[in-house]
């Protein structure tokens, strides 16, 4: 059953057109990659769906949510599904976190913005942060954002985006600063919540990310979808020249 199904969608920021009838599925328990060059419209698809465009887009066609058109909604409705049933991680974690709060006030506050009834948020925080690989959670949780690694934000701002349980985790970019060996722990943590349940939608431009953890991939150029297909089959036979460039370019 398809958890997110994407329509004919079209956006445009003032006059200029970025995308040009985006449409596709994601499943219950799959990861879908969307890979392109910089400027392709990746992280446009990823903020049409969770309802943070800026003021000036214009955006056509449905993104239907669990059969619910997020489209149709109020900004107070959509307010309550993200985080709630949909979370988000984005690709700078430094500019995401706030510096003047600790890393698990900012998670505890993630899950009482939804759960203000709730007084176990501490733990629930707790257990986002050691369910995002987190070595120590107690000691980290009383830490600020300067006081880690690039890779343990990263983990913060993963634990922020699941402490509410949410079906549908969005990724922009979420290994691009990253080394070798911490990028290689973060697609591993992806994996673990695909064997959750969690779907995920993931933005890179990095085809090996793709060959890592992806079970479908769409191709992105210049707004238009030019290929989408199974990882391994787009992988052994693409057939859109401009993927044939990429993989050659690995």
């Amino acid at each position: 059953m398809s958890l997110l199904i994407v329509e004919d969608l079209d956006l445009w920021y003032g006059e200029k057109k970025v995308l040009h009838g985006i449409s596709f599925e994601l499943g219950e328990g799959e990861i879908l990659c969307i890979v392109g060059e910089s400027g392709s419209g990746k992280s446009s698809i990823l903020q049409s769906v969770m309802g943070l465009l800026p003021p000036q887009a214009r955006l056509s066609g449905r993104i239907l949510f669990r059969g619910t058109d997020l489209t149709e909604l109020s900004e107070g409705e959509r307010r309550r599904i993200r985080g709630r049933d949909m979370g988000m991680v984005f690709q700078e974690p430094s500019s995401y976190l706030d510096p003047l709060f600790t890393v698990g006030s900012q998670i505890e506050e993630a899950y009482r913005s939804h759960f203000p009834e709730d007084r176990s948020s501490r733990e629930k925080a707790i257990e986002a942060m050691r369910r995002a690989g987190i070595p120590r959670a107690e000691e980290k949780f009383g830490m600020f954002p300067h006081q880690l690694s690039g890779g343990l934000k990263q983990r913060v701002c993963i634990a922020v985006s699941i402490v509410c349980q949410p079906s549908l985790l969005l990724a922009d970019e979420p290994t691009t600063a990253l080394d070798v060996s911490v990028q290689k722990k973060i697609l591993q943590l992806f994996r673990k919540l695909r064997e959750e349940g969690k779907s995920i939608l993931l933005v890179t431009h990095d085809f090996g990310v793709v060959a890592e953890v992806g079970d479908r991939v769409i191709v992105l150029k210049e707004g238009r979808i030019v290929e989408e297909g199974d990882v391994f089959r787009v992988f052994d036979r693409p057939s859109h020249d401009y993927t044939k460039l990429l993989l050659e370019a690995i």
